[in-house]
């Protein structure tokens, strides 16, 4: 055998025999235990911790908002009410309640806004603040969400432009 293997096997050789005294010199209590394997003392007077319990479950997480868009809506001349069909998707469900606000965007004047409206429901009639005049209007529509609970809250809301035909 080769003296350069013969001196890499004594060295593995002897490496090996001092872990082997390091862990039993020094990682032993004075009873010859290995640390780290004691024994429990046995208490009859141990009880259940009063906070014990299973898992706590964690509260769902909301899921995104799904916020319908239009690139346009139609309103008639001359009126105040008007249907439109406004509505707040099913995927809302057991989340939020949706209000929708249209602003003519020049002037920020708003047109409408709704109250809230639930999930899988529509809004199909708004009061307008006054009789629009046949033409095309830029407007800005603003979706407000609100968590359903019992005093709703906003959240994040949505903006988007959409032209407003009055006929």
């Amino acid at each position: 055998m080769p003296k350069r293997i013969q001196i890499l096997l004594s060295a593995v050789l002897v490496c090996t025999v001092l872990a082997v005294a390091a862990i039993f010199l020094f990682g032993t209590n004075a009873g010859g235990r290995i640390l780290g394997t004691a024994k429990p003392t046995p208490n009859p007077k141990l009880i259940i911790d009063p906070n014990a319990g299973p898992s706590p479950t964690p509260s769902p997480t909301a899921p995104g908002i799904a916020i319908p868009g239009w690139a346009g809506l139609s309103l008639p001349a001359g009126v105040t009410e008007a249907e439109v069909p406004l509505y707040n998707p099913d995927a809302n469900q057991d989340w939020y309640y949706l209000t929708f606000e249209l602003q003519l965007k020049e002037t920020g004047e708003v047109i409408f806004s709704t109250g809230l409206i639930p999930p899988g429901l529509y809004c199909n009639k708004v009061t307008l603040s006054r009789p629009l005049e046949i033409g095309t209007y830029e407007c800005t529509m603003v979706v407000q969400p609100y968590f359903i609970r019992e005093v709703p809250t906003p959240t994040n809301n949505a903006v988007f432009d959409i032209k407003v035909s009055v006929f």
